[in-house]
């Protein structure tokens, strides 16, 4: 099977090229066994770059012949973009969950949290405290966040 895709399609795909490997490599420096399928596709789809008229965005490296985006692609691609909202918007979910949990556990001991989803009043109570968070953030973002 082929797919024809325009020039257009191709920079949209390489946006979302970048954000997968961001995902799943961001947090790591070395190469992963468990990522090297996606890799491998996406070094064969980088190397398309030239055929699409983007050989400025994305360029082999010198050494092995692995292909990269160029600062020019992260200066003018939305991928960015994306995923800095995301990253923005995971934080403050992920915080006011895990506080949320933790007082809840302060609150009922650990073996509460077997029950919040099948307890309507715990799972309630549970959102309040979300709601709580997520208001304080809001307004005060981390300002008022103190350890003991």
């Amino acid at each position: 099977m082929k797919i024809n895709i325009t020039n257009k399609e191709y920079l949209i795909l390489l946006d979302i090229l970048y954000i997968a490997d961001w995902i799943m490599h961001g947090f790591y420096t070395e190469d992963r066994v468990a990522t090297k399928k996606y890799r491998d596709l996406e070094q064969k789809l980088f190397s398309l770059a030239k055929e699409f008229g983007a050989d400025d965005l994305i360029k082999p490296d010198g050494k092995d012949g692995e292909f990269f985006a160029t600062r020019k692609f992260e200066d003018e691609s939305l991928a960015l973009e994306y995923i800095e909202e995301y990253e923005e918007e995971s934080f403050w979910d992920e915080l006011i969950e895990r506080l949320a949990e933790r007082d809840l556990v302060h609150k009922y001991g650990p073996e509460i949290m077997k029950l919040i989803f099948e307890a309507e009043d715990i799972h309630d109570e549970l959102e309040n405290f979300k709601e709580k968070y997520a208001k304080e953030f809001e307004k005060n973002g981390l300002k008022n966040l103190r350890l003991s």
